[in-house]
């Protein structure tokens, strides 16, 4: 192999995880208020990430975007940061998110069928909602059913929307790609 190549095999990844750290930033100030938690196009790029990205790299992108909103930058939902996000009532959500990508990414790559991906981004949102309810328990001292009807029943059905646009757009993604080395 020559070295051209092996220094792009090196750079490639660093790349594509920073613009996936980008793109998460920017598509979680896509919000609406929904309650104590909001709907945003946050996980809409996580599970697109998930979806594409090899495992260990879609498990460091997410982890960076938290590192950047846990240091303060604004790039929670609506312009938020910093450490407090992580006490709140998101913050089941937000821990869960870097293995979001990473059990979405485990089952996942340029030969999945529609449905392995659907139902991959399905099983790690489902997981996520989970947490993200524990961790909403945990913090507000709110029992299971109330937890269910303030952070997860709101959301099932944009969710499922999101999961379908995920699902399209990884398919158009992998499609457009087919021939580079990464997607293979």
């Amino acid at each position: 192999m020559n070295k051209r190549l092996t220094d792009m095999k090196k750079i490639f990844p660093l790349v594509l995880i920073s613009i996936g750290v980008a793109m998460i930033s920017v598509l979680s100030q896509f919000t609406i208020p929904f309650g104590p938690i909001p709907l945003t196009l946050q996980t809409l790029m996580i599970g697109i990430i998930g979806t594409i990205y090899k495992p260990s790299h879609s498990f460091v992108t997410v982890c960076l975007y938290l590192l950047l909103g846990f240091l303060g930058f604004p790039v929670f939902a609506g312009g938020a940061g910093g450490a407090s996000h992580f006490l709140g009532p998101t913050a089941g959500f937000l821990l869960f998110f870097p293995f979001r990508a990473w059990i979405t990414s485990l089952f996942t790559n340029a030969k999945s069928s529609i449905f392995t991906i659907f139902f991959a981004n399905l099983l790690s949102s489902a997981l996520l909602f989970v947490s993200g309810a524990i961790g909403f328990m945990l913090i507000t001292h709110t029992d299971l059913q109330k937890a269910f009807a303030l952070v997860v029943a709101p959301f099932i059905l944009a969710d499922l929307i999101k999961l379908i646009i995920i699902t399209i757009t990884s398919k158009a993604i992998f499609a457009s790609l087919k021939h580079h080395w990464y997607f293979k």
